[in-house]
């Protein structure tokens, strides 16, 4: 009888050991995602919820939404051109044509000075002032459309080097005075297929919400928003593909 009990228990024991080295821990057998989502009510995105393993292993870094007083301007394409007595040389006068809509043209302040971009793409290129003149003589081999109004600038600097014909930026300052804009980097934008913008906003640790923005403009690394994220909110500058491609399953 002593025999059978102790055969017993060492069975017991044995297969008490197996089941513990069969069963796998709990921890290893759940699959921790890096990002999950999770549905907005009344909204077509997702708020994307990250690890903080995942959140260092693409390196997320965000950027305060600023505000800033901004002065409205207006860029357009203008041309070089001569009065038809003289060429464009060491101190001979040099014009810009502009061509505009009605309403472009109205917006346009011509009491304040406008500035000239040459087209060379240099980070370095030198800009001219000028202001808006009227000037009799003028090269005009353009056919007058009634739907555009010409525009003349006269180059302030003596010492510019452009040539007649040169295509350049022209920067009005526009009208409407000052107005206030959102400010973020240009690191922050997302663009669509269709020419959506967005931002991803952080409302809270390791929470990601595309939030679609109106740009103004774009000036250097710094983008001007006339609807975005609040003021003093935080924006996404670094990870932001890797954020849309984990909420929508596009590579940008």
């Amino acid at each position: 009888m002593k025999t059978l009990f102790l055969r017993f228990v060492i069975f017991a024991a044995l297969t008490s050991v197996a089941l513990v080295g069969c069963s796998p821990k709990a921890t290893a057998s759940e699959k921790v995602l890096p990002a999950t989502l999770e549905e907005i009510e009344g909204s077509e995105f997702k708020r994307v919820v990250l690890t903080e393993k995942a959140a260092g292993r693409i390196s997320i870094q965000t950027a305060m939404v600023d505000e800033a007083t901004v002065d409205r301007k207006l860029r357009v394409a203008g041309e070089v051109i001569s009065p038809m007595s003289t060429g464009t040389g060491a101190n001979a006068p040099a014009y810009i044509r502009v061509r505009l809509t009605a309403g472009g043209a109205q917006e346009v302040d011509r009491a304040k000075q406008a500035f000239i971009i040459p087209l060379t793409g240099a980070a370095d290129a030198k800009s001219y002032s000028a202001k808006s003149v009227l000037v009799e003589g003028l090269v005009d081999d353009i056919e007058d459309e009634d739907d555009l109004d010409d525009l003349y600038l006269e180059i302030e600097d003596d010492d510019y080097d452009l040539t007649v014909g040169e295509r350049v930026f022209v920067d009005f300052s526009l009208a409407s005075g000052q107005v206030q804009r959102m400010v973020i980097p240009y690191s922050a934008v997302i663009y669509g297929v269709n020419g959506e913008t967005w931002v991803y906003i952080n409302p809270e640790p390791l929470v990601y919400v595309r939030q679609p923005i109106v740009i103004d403009y774009i000036d250097g690394d710094q983008v001007y928003l006339v609807e975005g994220p609040e003021t003093g909110s935080t924006v996404v500058t670094m990870g932001v593909a890797e954020l849309f491609g984990a909420e929508t399953g596009v590579s940008k």
